[in-house]
């Protein structure tokens, strides 16, 4: 883990929220650890890690280039020389040479808009970093309220069972005495054994949305978790909302990847236009070379000569100088390249157009989901009142014989349906928040 993370787990042991191997969480929490553990948020600093080497590297060019170069070379067969029309054997023993350059440019326009091209690249590395994290915060948010559905649901179907086993017993215990119908009977049973498969999905529910939920956060997914929100928590930032006109979408990561990958087609624009201009340079040299031959005995018309072994070196001198470039044929070649960029710009001024009108409909939509779920929350918190009120109507009536168990098993049924459509409007109007503020480009 990065010390952020270690930090986080290190704060909850202290204050008791890591005890007992299980990890109580909440929504900051949750997204504090996927920001600090997330194998995509690694995985987008070693983007930004490996670019701003490249934009380092870049520097380089603009720094003097000192080479250095030796050869050496040894005749393992004598070389042939041809002397007053008698061939013979070479004394030439090996050859060496030792040299020196240095370059400097002076004006060169393409190294300059190359290393403002890496300050765009590590500008579009740092906007994707910023558009993964929004992501994710999307994402976990999102997986933490899908927890505390699948959670409050479990707990509103326990709630129903428990009214449903109370209804039965007492259509068990009326049945027995013959003051109840066994068709009232079977039926309390029936509406008690169907709320079981509800409650074993919604447990199986809750462990797949934990597991999803550390996935996310870059968990182990084997240590549990235990989230201690309840979605009636977060009813009081349940609030009607404007309209699109009063939302800025400019910091939208999809619209900025896209302005910085603009500003990239202009800079390569102008790259381009710099294969037309000329380009200076200093430079300088120096070398140093060797001979050496081998004693051999040399045959001149029957006169034997003697030749005695010996190393020569000696320097070539320092030149310095400038070299200046001046491209011809390129000033002709490189207009079509550049054509070709101002086409790729206005194609992506024609998808920035596109990809903000689409980005502008995602948001109307979750807004009038806000909306729709602001009255639909008002609505369901009635129901469940309603519905309570109905059942302690009912179970007076029944008590005084005035009521049926088909009647109270209704009642009953209606508050775990209140309650279940209360939690879902709730969830519903949490979720579109959390697209809205990725399309705002909330970090």
């Amino acid at each position: 883990m990065k010390k952020t993370g270690l930090l986080i787990i290190s704060l909850m042991l202290m204050s008791g929220l890591y005890s007992q191997d299980t990890l109580r969480l909440t929504l900051p929490q949750a997204v504090e650890i996927a920001l600090s553990e997330s194998p995509t948020i690694k995985i987008a600093d070693k983007v930004i890690e490996r670019t701003d080497y490249s934009k380092k590297s870049a520097w380089y060019a603009l720094i003097p280039n000192l080479e250095g170069t030796g050869q050496y070379s040894k005749f393992l067969v004598p070389a042939k020389m041809n002397m007053f029309g008698q061939v013979m054997d070479s004394p030439s023993d090996f050859n060496a040479s030792l040299g020196m350059s240095l370059s400097l440019p002076l004006f060169a326009p393409a190294l300059w808009h190359s290393i403002q091209m890496t300050t765009l690249e590590m500008q579009s590395a740092a906007e994707k970093a910023i558009a993964s994290k929004i992501t994710l915060r999307n994402e976990v948010t999102k997986a933490y309220y899908n927890v505390l559905v699948v959670q409050d649901s479990y707990k509103v179907l326990q709630d129903g069972y428990a009214l449903a086993k109370k209804n039965y017993e007492i259509a068990k215990k009326g049945y027995e005495t013959g003051m109840l119908a066994a068709y009232d009977y079977i039926s309390a049973e029936v509406q008690l054994n169907n709320l079981l498969p509800n409650i074993l999905q919604a447990e199986n529910g809750i462990a797949q949305s934990k597991a999803y939920l550390k996935v996310l956060m870059g968990m182990d997914i084997n240590i549990p978790i235990k989230v201690s929100d309840s979605l009636t928590d977060f009813e009081s930032n349940i609030v009607e909302v404007k309209s699109i006109n009063d939302y800025d979408f400019e910091n939208n990561p999809d619209l900025r990847q896209l302005d910085i990958g603009r500003m990239q087609l202009q800079k390569s624009l102008q790259l381009q236009k710099t294969q037309r201009m000329p380009t200076l340079a200093a430079f300088s040299q120096y070398g140093y070379s060797g001979t050496g031959s081998k004693q051999t005995m040399l045959n001149f018309g029957q006169v034997p000569i003697m030749v005695e072994a010996s190393k020569d070196w000696f320097g070539q001198g320092l030149i310095v100088g400038l070299q200046l470039r001046v491209p011809i044929t390129g000033i002709f070649t490189g207009t079509i390249k550049e054509k070709q960029l101002k086409i790729q710009e206005q194609e992506l001024l024609l998808q920035r157009d596109q990809a903000k009108s689409g980005i502008q409909l995602q948001a109307i939509s979750a807004l009038d989901k806000m909306n729709k779920s602001v009255k639909q929350v008002e609505a369901a918190r009635k129901s469940v009142e309603l519905s309570e009120k109905a059942y302690t109507i009912s179970s007076k009536r029944y008590e005084n014989g005035a009521g049926t168990m088909v009647e109270l098993q209704n009642a009953a049924l209606a508050i775990t349906q209140s309650q279940l459509s209360y939690r879902q409007a709730i969830s519903d109007y949490l979720s579109a928040k959390a697209d809205l503020d990725k399309l705002i480009g909330n970090n």
